[in-house]
């Protein structure tokens, strides 16, 4: 009875193995099919940035992913050097001679040069700093966001700019994609509890309008959301295509093969380190007492904690390998079967296409040659020209909008002179040459220019426009001002000569009233003309 009770016992016991295996076997099934979903589930989560996920026709990224986009772009600009450097040299082409900004109207220049000296500006855009660092944020993020904060009083305005990761969405005309009229911002504000110390997190969201919307009804709120009138958004941005609201960073081309060179130097930085563990080799023939020996009068005392001086210090590079007889160490050979590190130049090239800039920006001075080293090669230089422009539209757009607020309010400095036309203000942006060229060469030019290549004034150019060309060559700061103390200079000229042309026989005040005369003042004047041109070369 009890054997058959045993065998019992042994049947249900394999039963339970059984079913034991099969829950194991379902359980590693379930392994790999959780596997395979989860390598799905990223690679979903890793494309869904390659398309819109709602009602652009996968025209543009989704919002998700280009925030993804921005962060990696940040990450790459700071941890980088090849990202870096690409990104504080087009900035430093662009800004680091600095910017003239001038209007013909004393009145318009003295409200730009407030706008230029208010504090609040300086730190946000109007410093030398400030513009590097906007230039540095446009290729990073590919988007600014200007706001615009107005005084009603007086005009005064201080501009400040939005995280792009904040802007969920751009609202435009649903007849016109190609005009913006509100962006939607959503964002976390630190409010302070003054009696403790401690911040909390709000969650705040509101809609700014385009600076260039004109709207016909302004409601105080969309959805349920504050509209912020008064507070309108300028919208600059790169990268992408025209059709794309949101601009896409500039970097965002390069970061793979800038992430792919790294790697590359790490893994052949780590076979050099391989090399350098053992710098010496030592055969010991008197089997495992003979190592040991070896290896105790190698070893240091450094660490042994004795008052005694050290009498046997270590190798100053590297490690010792003792081994018996028929042991032995010998390093990988790689020379000519596996990479050097000049072998990463392809991937480098790949990070010099995706920023348009030529090898030698990046470190490699032996691709550069006495022509390279004076100037730049043709297509770079248009890039930073290029984005030259794009600051001229920047900043011409946001001083339209300065100067029309200083017109429109009750206080502003231009109403209140009577300036309140609505036409857009005589402002001159200039950059200084981004090349450093001969400036006897640049002079050479100007006076060709200007004579014809004979010696007296040929008239192709008035005296004010002349006068910028060489002190723009010379490369005299604070042009404007010069110019404004030669007007005073020419006027002064132009009188005494119209007085002495009135003293002379015939004159009354009309020189051309007898025709010597007004030949012998035209000979005059070229001389005149001829003897400043001596004194400024």
């Amino acid at each position: 009875m009890s054997f058959l009770q045993d065998l019992l016992r042994l049947r249900e016991t394999n039963s339970e193995l059984t079913q034991l295996r099969e829950v194991v076997g379902q359980l590693e099934s379930n392994e790999e099919l959780l596997k395979e979903n989860l390598a799905e589930l990223e690679l979903a989560v890793d494309n869904q940035g390659w398309q819109r996920l709602f009602g652009e026709f996968e025209r543009e990224f989704s919002r998700g992913g280009l925030a993804q986009i921005f962060r990696m772009s940040r990450l790459m600009f700071l941890k980088n050097p090849l990202v870096n450097r690409a990104v504080t040299l087009q900035a430093i082409y662009v800004w680091a001679q600095g910017v003239q900004i001038t209007s013909t109207d004393e009145d318009v220049q003295a409200v730009i040069d407030a706008f230029l000296a208010d504090k609040r500006n300086q730190v946000e855009l109007t410093s030398h700093q400030a513009r590097t660092m906007k230039e540095q944020d446009l290729q990073v993020l590919g988007n600014l966001f200007f706001a615009f904060f107005v005084s009603p009083a007086d005009g005064a305005t201080v501009v400040r700019t939005l995280p792009p990761e904040e802007i969920q969405e751009i609202v435009c005309n649903p007849e016109d994609a190609k005009e913006p009229w509100f962006y939607k911002r959503t964002w976390t504000a630190p409010v302070l509890d003054f009696a403790s110390g401690n911040t909390t997190p709000k969650p705040m969201t509101a809609y700014y309008p385009d600076l260039d919307y004109s709207a016909a009804a302004r409601p105080n709120s969309i959805g349920g959301y504050p509209v912020m009138w008064d507070s309108p958004v300028y919208h600059v941005r790169v990268g992408g295509l025209s059709d794309m609201r949101f601009g896409v960073p500039e970097t965002y081309q390069s970061i793979d093969w800038a992430r792919a060179y790294n790697a590359f130097l790490e893994d052949w930085a780590t076979i050099v380190r391989a090399y350098a563990r053992f710098a010496f080799k030592l055969t010991s023939a008197g089997g495992k007492q003979g190592i040991a020996a070896a290896k105790a009068k190698l070893g240091t005392t450094y660490a042994s904690g004795s008052a005694s001086p050290e009498t046997n210090p270590a190798p100053l590079v590297g490690s010792t390998f003792i081994a018996g007889q028929g042991a032995d160490l010998q390093p990988v050979k790689t020379a000519g079967a596996t990479t050097s590190a000049d072998d990463a130049r392809r991937l480098l090239l790949m990070v010099c296409a995706g920023f348009g800039m030529p090898e030698s920006f990046f470190g490699d001075v032996s691709v550069g040659t006495l022509a390279t080293a004076k100037s730049l090669d043709r297509p770079t230089e248009l890039k930073f020209r290029d984005r030259q422009e794009l600051w001229k539209s920047v900043l011409d757009t946001i001083l339209q909008y300065v100067v029309a607020r200083s017109r429109s309010a009750a206080s502003g400095k231009l109403r209140m002179v009577g300036k309140q036309s609505t036409e857009r203000a005589p402002i001159e942006i200039h950059f200084p040459p981004i090349l450093e060229h001969d400036i006897a060469e640049q002079m050479a030019a100007i006076v060709s220019g200007a004579t014809l290549n004979g010696s007296p004034n040929a008239s192709t150019m008035d005296r004010e426009t002349l006068s910028k060309l060489i002190l723009n060559a010379l490369g005299v700061p604070n042009v404007q001002e010069v110019i404004d103390l030669l007007r005073v200079q020419w006027e002064e000229e132009d009188a005494q000569a119209a007085a002495a042309a009135a003293n002379l026989p015939g004159g009354g005040g009309d020189p051309t009233a007898d025709p010597g005369v007004a030949e012998a003042v035209k000979g005059l004047r070229e001389a005149i003309d001829a003897l400043r041109k001596k004194v400024a070369a």
